[in-house]
């Protein structure tokens, strides 16, 4: 019973930390799942559905990643930032609903668990963009060696 609670702790503290690393992916995977669910109920096939919520997805967190990192105003920088950060703290809101539940908190101190992961979710999705921008801005900055 023991070693099943201390592997049931380790499992949660990686999901936890996986939510916080894959958090800006919730946008584009929100809309690759609205356009796969779109396309299907409209009557397309499977595999056209498939491919083009994939398609979405695929593009828009590239066509993100890139905007964010190529533009220099920091007014259009935030707003795709925000972006982002709104489905990732949405994602966590929920994420820290849950672990209120699964731990048993009733009441306000379930609300400031879960608003608290939930804005833990959002900067992470930031971070995350912020170091995509900063490791290509490395990588286009560097001297060409020949």
């Amino acid at each position: 019973m023991t070693l099943m609670i201390i592997l049931g702790g380790i499992a949660a503290l990686y999901l936890t930390g996986l939510l916080f690393r894959l958090a800006f992916l919730a946008l584009p995977v929100c809309l690759g799942l609205c356009a796969f669910l779109l396309l299907r109920d409209q009557g397309n096939g499977w595999a056209a559905a498939l491919a083009m919520g994939l398609l979405t997805g695929i593009g828009f967190h590239l066509a993100g990643r890139w905007l964010f990192a190529r533009t220099t105003s920091a007014s259009i920088r935030l707003l795709i930032g925000l972006l982002f950060m709104g489905p990732a703290g949405a994602a966590g809101l929920g994420a820290g609903t849950a672990l209120a539940d699964l731990l048993g908190i009733d009441g306000g101190w379930r609300t400031c668990l879960a608003i608290l992961v939930g804005v833990a979710a959002a900067c992470a999705s930031w971070r995350s963009l912020a170091a995509d921008r900063s490791s290509m801005g490395a990588m286009r900055d560097e001297p060409t060696v020949r």
